[in-house]
């Protein structure tokens, strides 16, 4: 809903620079952190999940993971893209976080099915 709603705003975003080189060049980053919002919301839920599971380690080293990737996407992409480059570095970071949710609920947390039937 909120990256639905950052998109119908975007024109709003041509008025908040009187620079036209600013406006033009916060267009795609705007509609990436759109985009990024169904990310997000999976990520910040997975990873709450994970909270309440105990799977702090986990957490943890997914968290290093992604920071990692993010760090290596923050040397290469912005010098290829600009402004566009560090939100697509943003959009790995949160990629490798969402990697990291989905191996906890799919194959390594207590909840995955996998678990599960070894508990049964």
């Amino acid at each position: 809903v909120l990256g639905s709603l950052q998109l119908v705003l975007l024109p709003a975003l041509q008025k908040s620079s009187p620079l036209e080189e600013v406006r033009q060049a916060a267009v795609i980053p705007s509609i990436l952190a759109s985009v990024y919002q169904i990310m997000n919301g999976l990520v910040f839920i997975g990873e709450g999940v994970m909270v309440g599971c105990g799977n702090f380690m986990q957490l943890s080293l997914s968290t290093v993971v992604a920071t990692c990737a993010a760090l290596l996407s923050l040397n290469t992409l912005p010098k290829m893209y600009g402004l566009t480059g560090v939100w697509m570095s943003f959009g790995v970071f949160n990629i490798f976080r969402l990697a990291g949710v989905w191996l906890h609920q799919t194959r390594l947390g207590p909840l995955a099915k996998v678990n599960k039937k070894q508990k049964a």
